[in-house]
Formats: structure tokens, sequence, C-alpha cells
């Protein structure tokens, strides 16, 4: 029997001491896409960031390549939450050049100018990120996967300020991923589209504490 690449086991995570969610079960390989969903405050932030090893898992485990490893983790995925990463008095290419050199990544000029056209950014490459519109900045940091192109991405509500041509790019940036033998985690609503492609559904539910009398 083939042991999936990534698993996530019998995970919770708790917020002020309070369990957020039931136990959550995942077994994801290459060219596969899970969607977690949940109400507002289910934990599906919280959930996201603990299997990216932002934070640590109240109970249950991450193997990847049957391995608690972090730092083998770390190498081959990549996380994009609300807070977008980009480093606002640097110019675009600055911020790619920043993110492949604390990722010890070997890129050139006409790589960053190729991502940047890319992600609908042609011409912006010295433009400062702070200057950028929402959905800008939000097209700049998902720009950050097609450059560090690792196996696996971990996606917070990634269609958040794009507009209808850029929720219809990353839905296509994100469908290529997998053809090409990635894996997508992410959090979205009222994306059916992605919804359809998905392979693993995860909708949280809330944990059921017991008490003893």
């Amino acid at each position: 029997m083939t042991t999936a690449l990534l698993q996530i086991n019998d995970a919770q995570c708790q917020r002020a001491g309070d369990l957020l969610f039931a136990p959550v079960n995942l077994a994801i390989d290459k060219s596969e896409l899970a969607v977690i969903a949940g109400p507002n405050g289910s934990g599906k932030t919280t959930l996201l960031e603990a299997v990216a090893g932002l934070s640590t898992l109240s109970s249950g485990q991450r193997l990847y390549q049957q391995s608690a490893d972090i730092n083998l983790w770390l190498q081959h995925s990549h996380y994009l939450g609300h807070k977008l990463g980009n480093k606002g008095n640097l110019s675009c290419q600055e911020n790619l050049e920043f993110v492949a050199h604390i990722n010890e990544t070997t890129v050139n000029q006409q790589q960053i100018a190729s991502v940047l056209n890319s992600a609908g950014l042609a011409g912006y490459q010295h433009q400062y990120a702070s200057d950028l519109s929402a959905g800008q900045k939000k097209r700049l940091a998902l720009s950050r996967l097609l450059l560090l192109n690792k196996t696996f991405w971990l996606l917070d509500e990634p269609f958040v300020n794009l507009d209808h041509a850029g929720c219809d790019w990353l839905y296509q940036v994100i469908a290529a991923h997998i053809t090409r033998g990635g894996v997508v985690i992410l959090t979205a609503h009222d994306q059916k589209k992605i919804h359809q492609l998905a392979h693993h559904h995860i909708t949280l539910v809330a944990a059921i504490e017991e008490h003893s009398a």
C-alpha cells in the first residue's frame, strides 16, 4: 500500500485553551488539491498555519514523506496568508529578489520579469509594493509561488482582493500546478470552481469537549 506524500493525522488546534474543531485527517498526494471549509471562527486559518509549521498542533501530527521533520517540510512548502509579506519599501523586483535570497534560490532578472508578467504585473518591476492597489499587492504575493516553485502551496483565502480576471488567473495557476505534480491546500469560500477542482474537502466541525462530573 502506497503512503501519501503528506499525512495529517487527528489534528486539532486550540484557542485560549479551548479546542476549535474535531480531529482532522487528510492523506494527500501529488497532483491533488484540498479545500478547507467551515464557518467564520471555526479555525480554518489556525489549522492551515499549524500545518504550515507557523504554529503547533495541540494534538495530532503532520508527516511529510513519513517524517515529522519540520525543516524537511519547510523546504518543500510555501504558505501565503492574510498578511501578504510584501515589503512596501522595496520594488516588486526587489521583493522577489529578497524572497529568492532567503529561500536560497538563484534567479535572474529575466525570470523575475517573466513571473511578474504571468502575475499581470508587467512593467511594475520598479514600482514600490506600497504603491500598488490591493489586488496588485495580492498578485505580487502570489507571484512568489511561481518564482519558488515549491511542491506544496498552503493558501489562506487566496482569492480575496482579486477581481474576476484575477480569480480566473489564480484558478489557472493552481490547476497548472496540480497538473505538474504540485499539491495545494487552501481555504476558500464562494469559489465554486475551485471546490469543483478539489480532490479533498475538509469541513471543520466544532469539537465536543468532554467534562468530568
